[in-house]
């Protein structure tokens, strides 16, 4: 995949966690986790570099995402998808601990298979005007590009749950499915190699309910 111009995000909610808080954001180039910018172009670096040692921009790519499901009482069934994704490496949001912070989502965040990966959150409570802040994810790198990194809280007591999976669920018992956001679980990992021209990535991990294991990857 390669690099283009910084790009949005645009955040995902779950129905099965409680009724999220809203959030203003603080940084104007952060206004929603998953959205991506429609009009650059692949093919342009625009990459920087920090003290983490790995670089900054945006990539762009395909996605190929496996899930694996079985239901109660019904037969153990596998689907796979190729998505277009969009991968931001930037400098970490507001009170975030890592040395960097990670984005990387679908394009489209309504297709079957679309996921969206954010490392932390920071905001504005509109209600009450208190500061927001929330770490998803630990990182961590080697100084040379490659990094590692665990979800460690899914936000979902929050309501806030943005790391998210849409995968079939059925609508009866085994039967007709449709696609559902479902929750990463904090069993969920993420590595990669990033240099100024590309960027390799692999997801993995299950859902919060246990019920769906999934890997995403691009090279």
């Amino acid at each position: 995949m390669t690099s283009s111009e910084p790009a949005t995000d645009t955040p995902l909610e779950a129905d099965t966690t409680p009724s999220e808080p809203t959030y203003t954001e603080e940084s104007e180039a952060d206004e929603d986790p998953y959205a991506t910018d429609t009009e650059t172009e692949s093919g342009d670096e625009d990459v920087s570099e920090d003290t983490s040692g790995v670089p900054h921009g945006e990539w762009s790519g395909t996605a190929q995402v496996t899930v694996d499901f079985a239901d109660p009482g019904c037969a153990a069934d596998s689907r796979s998808y190729a998505l277009p994704a969009t991968l931001i490496i930037d400098e970490p949001v507001g009170t975030e601990g890592n040395a960097f912070h990670l984005s990387w989502a679908s394009d489209d965040q309504t297709a079957d298979g679309a996921f969206g990966v954010t490392s932390a959150q920071s905001g504005t409570d509109t209600v009450d005007g208190e500061s927001v802040e929330i770490a998803y994810w630990s990182l961590s790198d080697d100084g040379e590009g490659s990094f590692s990194g665990q979800l460690t809280d899914t936000a979902a007591a929050a309501g806030a749950s943005l790391n998210l999976l849409f995968v079939p669920k059925p609508l009866f018992q085994c039967g007709t499915y449709t696609s559902f956001p479902y929750g990463m679980n904090t069993d969920t990992t993420i590595e990669g190699s990033i240099t100024d021209g590309s960027a390799s990535v692999t997801l993995s991990g299950t859902t919060v309910d246990g019920t769906r294991s999934f890997r995403v990857e691009w090279s």
